[in-house]
């Protein structure tokens, strides 16, 4: 029989294994302890777990691990994007961000992206299939080991995939961020980026987590959200907009909106004005990032002068917005630049 990854099984579900083999219920504390704050790649490193539990252990469950391929650091501001072999010889792309205040980790959540938005650099390839629950907390460890001097402090679900097209793995992963006895990185440094998946976002509201929701916006016109991303298609801005009242209502937590500026696309004072009067009465704040140019896209990338101009407008109409430096742009590691690569 195959054995269990260990690192899929919440906390609940490891103490109910550890009880049917006769364990107390600590000991799945301490078992956490060294999978996620001291990274044990092996049973037998657990010195303080008995020898007959390590045995059962070892016959019951395996320590998954993502082989490194590659990694690339920019020589502009020290983004390191790692490119990951999983076990069945796909491949992901995570990224490190390191900031005087902040050490961030952007995390993909699938194997590709079924949702197409046209400006990203995954979307050519299509969707193959949904990341575990370990394979994303694979991806937190493996920066963790690899920067012990400087802990992570945040957490973005901003990589490949749509992270609330894998629920269920998604939030099993941010609920071991989160646990006291894994990470212990807290849910307001936890965010989970959607390019608009209404479903995902009514069950989000209703867990009780204070994580931090970040929508994907892009344009506040029909016809141009839908070119940019066509899951608009499927859930349109009015019921979107609905759903993210509805969530701030149930949370009352403020939801960011992310707007890639793109050239002559939707960049201009009337696209922010637009923003402006679709955001009416919102309690958000409004992200707005450059187009990243990736090769195989026929966009333009607007001046910074035009992206000031842009958040100029929108804090005219009484909205918190921000322009937000892209990082990693020179080794693809920037918004909208990841992609799953072929062996």
């Amino acid at each position: 029989m195959e054995k269990i990854d260990i690192k899929n099984l919440s906390e609940v579900e490891l103490e109910d294994s550890l009880i049917k083999v006769g364990a107390q219920s600590y000991r799945t504390r301490q078992i956490f302890g060294w999978l996620y704050r001291v990274g044990a790649g092996s049973f037998d490193d657990m010195s303080d777990i008995p020898l007959g539990l390590r045995e059962s252990l070892k016959a019951k469950f395996h320590i998954s691990r993502l082989v490194l391929l590659d990694t690339k650091r920019s020589k502009i501001d020290g983004t390191e994007k790692y490119l990951f072999k999983l076990r069945d010889g796909n491949t992901v792309e995570t990224v490190f961000l390191p900031e005087a205040k902040r050490r961030t980790a952007c995390l993909s959540s699938q194997v590709g992206c079924k949702y197409a938005c046209s400006f990203c650099a995954s979307a050519p390839l299509g969707f193959i299939r949904n990341l575990s629950a370990s394979e994303i907390l694979d991806q937190v460890l493996f920066i963790k080991v690899r920067e012990r001097a400087s802990p992570l402090t945040n957490i973005v679900f901003m990589g490949i995939g749509e992270p609330l097209d894998n629920y269920d793995n998604v939030m099993k992963a941010v609920r071991i961020l989160n646990d006291k006895d894994a990470f212990g990185i807290g849910a307001r440094r936890i965010t989970i980026s959607t390019c608009g998946i209404i479903p995902g976002i009514e069950r989000l509201k209703e867990e009780d987590l204070q994580i931090e929701l970040s929508v994907s916006l892009h344009s506040a016109l029909e016809s141009i959200r839908s070119r940019l991303v066509p899951v608009n298609k499927i859930y349109p801005l009015k019921d979107l907009i609905n759903a993210c009242k509805d969530y701030i209502k149930k949370t009352n937590r403020i939801i960011t909106f992310e707007y890639v500026l793109i050239k002559d696309v939707n960049s201009s004072i009337e696209d922010a004005v637009r923003l402006a009067r679709l955001l009416k009465g919102i309690k958000c704040k409004v992200n707005t990032l450059i187009y990243n140019q990736i090769t195989v896209k026929r966009y333009k990338s607007p001046s910074e002068q035009e992206a000031r101009a842009f958040v100029k407008a929108l804090k005219k109409e009484g909205y918190s917005a921000t322009h937000r430096q892209s990082k990693g742009e020179d080794i693809d590691a920037g918004c909208g630049q990841l992609r799953i690569s072929r062996l």
